[in-house]
């Protein structure tokens, strides 16, 4: 029994999400420990595709309501994230005309031309630090991390050039394991602190961006309050931009450890879109989102308390084999690809359309500035975070 008992305290996927691989112990949990309680967390997780699936498609008794990460940390705006029924489902149509196939489609040149502006800094950064052959630079720095916020700035209307303060809120918050909570509440009033004022000015001068377009009212939807203007812009300001960076590293990752997918992707770019797929199902981007349960309920025969906090672990389902063929091979030409990793149903994520396009673009950028980049492996840092799989540095050679 003691041999068992440290085995599954070994088990905590909320600790093993920065290792390099935490993919055995996600598949240990699916096979032996389905419906796992964590004491030390208080914390459930759920592990396989068919239980994550259904407790999302079940916000009745699946809340998000409390928070929907294992801290139970929610801001104290109403953020769609954190919203059941009915609340939820009137914000998000008031919400969906500010991310229409047409608006995304029109983001595609300002997502291109910031991607190539960055390569243009990374290569001249590589050339003034190089004696003869192109230096090191960091890709996370230079690369995955600014290109989400530019895109997302541009799309809100917001300063660019505040991109510090959105970075240093949204790390604060994102990558908060063990964090003081005052230190969580803090970077959250700086960052509605400052859209409150851009709020203010849209008002008088309003301009073509996402922010005056929710503040006014169409055929298409109403007009949002200003808290919940608000807590659109910080979901899509921290996680809408943090998710798309740790994305766009693991692309760069798994394209160095799979060279001949990087060979096959220069030779026929029409692969990227699926390979962004497989990407994000291989190595996703969100490990799992956390949810509050309003009853008892069973799940593989262990009934899991009323006012639970259950952990939906979207990595481990996007390699459950009961789904996907070969789920621990990295294939980017995989066609039935069923994967989480923007979740599903009534919270199936807002931005998904505009995060595949800027990986897309981003990958489509790297293949055709990069083609020969080399990853320093053993230089590659991740951040500790409840829920994502993101990076603090990417030394890469550009050559």
């Amino acid at each position: 029994m003691a041999q068992e008992a440290r085995n599954t305290t070994d088990l905590d996927p909320i600790a093993w999400a920065a290792e390099a691989d935490p993919y055995p112990i996600y598949q240990q949990l699916r096979e032996e420990h389905p419906a796992h309680y964590m004491p030390d967390r208080d914390l459930w997780v759920l592990s396989r595709h068919a239980d994550v699936l259904a407790a999302i498609k079940d916000p009745e008794t699946f809340s998000s309501s409390e928070g929907v990460v294992p801290s139970g940390f929610k801001p104290d705006v109403p953020t769609l994230i954190v919203l059941d029924p009915p609340d939820h489902t009137m914000m998000r149509k008031a919400v969906m005309r500010a991310f229409t196939p047409r608006r995304m489609d029109a983001m595609a040149k300002q997502v291109r031309g910031f991607a190539d502006g960055l390569f243009d800094a990374l290569f001249a950064e590589a050339e003034a630090g190089a004696a003869g052959a192109l230096g090191t630079v960091d890709a996370f720095e230079g690369f995955t991390d600014p290109l989400p916020i530019y895109v997302m700035a541009e799309l809100l209307g917001v300063d660019a050039a505040e991109r510090p303060m959105f970075k240093r809120c949204g790390d604060a918050i994102v990558y908060s394991s063990g964090a003081d909570p005052a230190t969580l509440f803090a970077a959250q009033r700086e960052l509605t602190d400052y859209l409150q004022t851009v709020f203010e000015a849209r008002k008088s001068e309003p301009r073509d961006d996402l922010i005056s377009l929710l503040l006014t009212s169409s055929e298409e939807g109403r007009a949002l309050q200003d808290d919940e203007l608000l807590g659109l812009c910080f979901l899509l300001l921290v996680a809408g931009t943090e998710t798309t960076t740790s994305a766009l590293g693991n692309a760069i990752l798994l394209l160095e450890r799979h060279r001949e997918a990087r060979r096959a992707l220069i030779e026929d770019p029409s692969l990227i879109p699926s390979a962004v797929e497989e990407i994000i199902r291989f190595d996703s981007p969100v490990q799992g989102l956390s949810r509050v349960t309003t009853r008892d309920v069973v799940v593989q025969d262990v009934t899991i308390p009323k006012g639970a906090r259950v952990h939906l672990l979207y990595a481990s389902a996007n390699r459950d084999a009961r789904v996907f063929t070969n789920p621990d091979v990295f294939d980017i030409r995989r066609q039935s690809n069923n994967h989480l990793a923007f979740g599903f149903g009534i919270h199936f994520c807002l931005g998904a359309s505009l995060a595949r396009l800027e990986m897309r673009i981003g990958l489509e950028t790297l293949l055709a500035r990069a083609p020969n980049y080399r990853l320093d492996l053993d230089g590659v840092n991740r951040l500790p975070s409840d829920t994502n799989r993101g990076f603090a540095s990417l030394p890469i050679t550009l050559v």
